[in-house]
């Protein structure tokens, strides 16, 4: 991992992520390296990941989600601004959220494109609900969890707290930084490259639906904070995707074609931010 890293970052991010989203480059020239063994780091990084498991807030939090989207480069689809109850469980793997009543809550949609949908069919699922979703849930991320695909790196800060830069050329790259106790503090990474999600679904051998689409980019940004009984919590989430090749087939009973998309390009932006 290169000390240009963190430079890289706040380059990739969308120009309204400012410095919030960065490490200052005075912090680049405090960053020292601690030596460790490879098992020695994947032993601090589970331990990493388990102090989020087991030290997560159970409290219930308002979050502002602000969520944008967009289709083929050309045509917005949603410009929304919500506030949610949210109660998250690491454990269980739940986030329950339900929407709070409040003056900043607006949606501007394009009813012509989603309105063709019913339930999950519709991508609006996969454009914001699942990106809340994979990320809040942070100890099954990747670099958590598949150990033998990247090479990790440690660097301790001036004020005490740690920085562990990963690196896989098959999924992700990025740092997470933590306290003493093990304290999840900030992540951000990128993927490095694109994969491929199938969704499809058949019954009794007749297919009731084809999905598939390409995971082009995501880039994520993540601060966590302690609460008064000293849990965590996210303070704020944010994430761009970039969707490519997305085809969507749905059949009737007889086999016909009841809706098709083909090709289709989004991108996605959301921020979750605790009020």
């Amino acid at each position: 991992m290169k000390k240009y890293l963190f430079i890289l970052f706040g380059l990739l991010f969308f120009n309204s992520w400012n410095a919030q989203a960065q490490i200052d480059d005075t912090d680049l020239e405090e960053l020292v390296i601690d030596k460790l063994s490879r098992s020695s780091m994947i032993d601090i990084i589970k331990k990493v990941r388990n102090q989020m498991y087991n030290n997560y807030a159970d409290n219930n939090y308002n979050y502002l989600v602000t969520h944008q989207a967009m289709i083929n480069d050309t045509a917005q689809l949603l410009n929304s601004e919500t506030v949610f109850d949210v109660n998250i469980n690491l454990k269980s793997k739940k986030i329950n959220k339900s929407i709070v009543k409040d003056p900043r809550n607006k949606m501007s949609m394009d009813t012509l494109f989603f309105n063709r949908y019913s339930g999950n069919d519709s991508p609006m699922y996969w454009l914001t609900e699942v990106v809340i979703r994979k990320y809040v849930n942070v100890p099954e991320l990747d670099f958590f969890n598949n150990f033998k695909d990247y090479t990790f790196e440690r660097k301790r800060t001036n004020d005490g707290q740690y920085v562990i830069e990963f690196y896989s050329e098959q999924f992700y790259e990025g740092y997470f930084q933590y306290d003493k106790n093990f304290n999840l503090k900030k992540m951000e990474f990128v993927l490095l490259k694109p994969y491929v999600i199938d969704h499809s679904q058949s019954r009794n051998g007749k297919f009731m639906f084809e999905k598939n689409w390409i995971y082009k980019q995501e880039k994520v940004s993540i601060t966590f904070k302690t609460n008064d009984q000293g849990k965590n919590f996210v303070s704020e989430l944010k994430a761009s995707e970039e969707i490519q090749d997305y085809n969507f087939t749905r059949f009737d009973s007889n086999g016909g074609v009841v809706i098709k998309d083909i090709d289709l390009d989004f991108k996605s932006n959301l921020i979750f931010k605790k009020m």
